[in-house]
């Protein structure tokens, strides 16, 4: 986890605004560059093709109202924080301009708010959030209005059987050694079988040799059954955490372009914020993906 660049989309909400707070921490803590990024979506372009004879262009100073409110975010996190600022505004698809500028500018990180919706068995689909997370190959932390506590000290490390659980942890080691918090680590088995429990239990005991090896702070609790989000997320508010660390577990029949329905839920529902990671292939050619096997 060496971030060095992060990229903030911002549309001037107050979760964006919330997610600058964030991210000015992070750079603060890791000396790393932020990029601002304002996208103009072209909805009056939209507008044209589907009524031809009504032609609609953005205000002429509509990009100069943008950029003046950008560079005044940015001097004042200058000012506050000490660290480096770029900020951008561009016009296009948010979720495409974003994506974008993450690989222009070798970003290691995006940190952008998401304002959620209510019920577990709704989704996001359309919401720029969803698209960022699904898309993006670095990682990508989430935060709602509820998270304003700035910093991370208790992070929970959800693992389950699923196939790329176990690449978060290094991620989760790196971030408590830089923020000097806890890992609270949370096994999920969907069922009470003897035999994925013991070897379940084996998976969970090299994770914790693993973080104690690192010099860790450490706690463990298991949840058999029910819906893995839901105990997630009920387990949070137990260990008062301020970060979920989780994998994006992709099906693998559509890699790249669908999130787990547990990564849909924690990142739309969870009032903490949400560190979701894209799963690695070639996880036998390194050596932080899986460190105790």
């Amino acid at each position: 986890m060496d971030v060095k660049k992060i990229v903030i989309p911002i549309d001037f909400s107050e979760t964006s605004l919330l997610a600058i707070d964030h991210g000015a921490f992070m750079a603060k803590l890791y000396k790393a560059g932020l990029v601002l990024v304002h996208v103009v979506e072209r909805n009056w372009q939209d507008f044209s093709i589907v009524v031809p004879e009504l032609k609609f262009e953005a205000p002429s100073n509509m990009f100069t109202l943008i950029e003046n409110k950008l560079q005044d975010l940015a001097e004042k996190i200058r000012k506050e924080y000490g660290v480096n600022v770029t900020a951008i505004s561009t016009e296009g698809s948010i979720c495409k301009e974003v994506v974008d500028l993450v690989k222009t500018e070798n970003a290691d990180l995006i940190i952008m708010g998401t304002h959620g919706i209510s019920g577990f068995e709704e989704v996001f689909l359309g919401s720029n959030s969803f698209k960022v997370v699904t898309l993006a190959e670095c990682p990508v932390l989430t935060v709602q209005s509820h998270s304003r506590r700035i910093g991370f000290s208790e992070l929970l490390l959800p693992i389950d059987n699923s196939r790329h659980s176990s690449q978060k942890v290094s991620h989760a080691v790196s971030l408590a050694k830089k923020y000097g918090a806890r890992i609270n680590v949370l096994g999920l088995l969907e069922a009470d079988d003897a035999t994925e429990i013991d070897k379940f239990n084996v998976k969970i005991e090299r994770v914790i040799e693993y973080i104690e090896k690192s010099e860790i702070p450490v706690t463990m609790n298991t949840i058999v059954g029910g819906n893995l989000a839901k105990n997630t997320i009920g387990a949070a508010k137990q260990n008062n955490s301020d970060l979920i660390i989780i994998m994006t577990d992709q099906d693998e029949n559509f890699t790249g372009s669908f999130l787990g329905p547990y990564a849909q839920q924690i990142v739309n529902l969870s009032w903490v914020p949400v560190l979701s990671i894209k799963p690695m292939e070639n996880e036998e050619n390194l050596s932080w993906a899986y460190p105790y096997t």
